[in-house]
């Protein structure tokens, strides 16, 4: 899809501010999804208050257990805000296929240009083993082998990925 100067502009700007947030506050689900709402409005204050909480716990591959990258797991969570605009009480089926759609295609292609969906997997990659940066002594470890800036441009393509599929979806692609 070609996107106008102004959503290319706003697509830098997103993926810049996620990387950025990554190395100020780390929490990459958190600041995949804090990147794309802001920028590109998905939601009041509150509501986005709420989300990026639990997105928090996401991080680190799901509560620091290197499972699901949180960057892919808070692209996914900007998508289903976007895409499901019913109540999240109610079973929403058309909503729910779309935003699952552009979800899965969103996954696929986050596989395809990062190299993997697993935190673990990206870690083992990018810094010859995954890190278990629960344990203190780990983390500084990951640090020092340059973690926190590797996470910061995977935080910040991850978040530019989903925005490209948010924008395609409000055009009804």
């Amino acid at each position: 899809m070609t996107f106008t100067p102004s959503e290319i502009e706003t697509l830098d700007r997103i993926e810049q501010d996620a990387g950025a947030c990554l190395v100020e506050m780390h929490g990459c689900a958190r600041c995949t999804l804090l990147a794309i709402a802001r920028n590109l409005e998905l939601a009041d204050d509150d509501s986005l208050d709420t989300a990026l909480r639990a997105g928090i716990t996401l991080s680190g591959g799901i509560a620091g257990t290197r499972n699901h990258c949180g960057a892919l797991l808070g692209g996914i969570m900007a998508i289903g805000i976007e895409g499901i605009k019913g109540s999240p009480r109610e079973a929403n089926a058309a909503e729910k296929k779309v935003a699952s759609d552009v979800s899965k295609r969103f996954y696929r292609r986050f596989e395809r240009e990062i190299g993997h969906a697993l935190c673990r997997d990206i870690r083992d990659a990018a810094l010859g083993r995954p890190f278990d940066t629960s344990d203190p002594d780990e983390a500084r470890k990951y640090e020092e082998a340059g973690g926190v800036q590797m996470c910061s441009g995977v935080v910040g393509k991850g978040a530019r990925m989903a925005a490209e599929m948010i924008l395609e979806l409000r055009r009804g692609a």
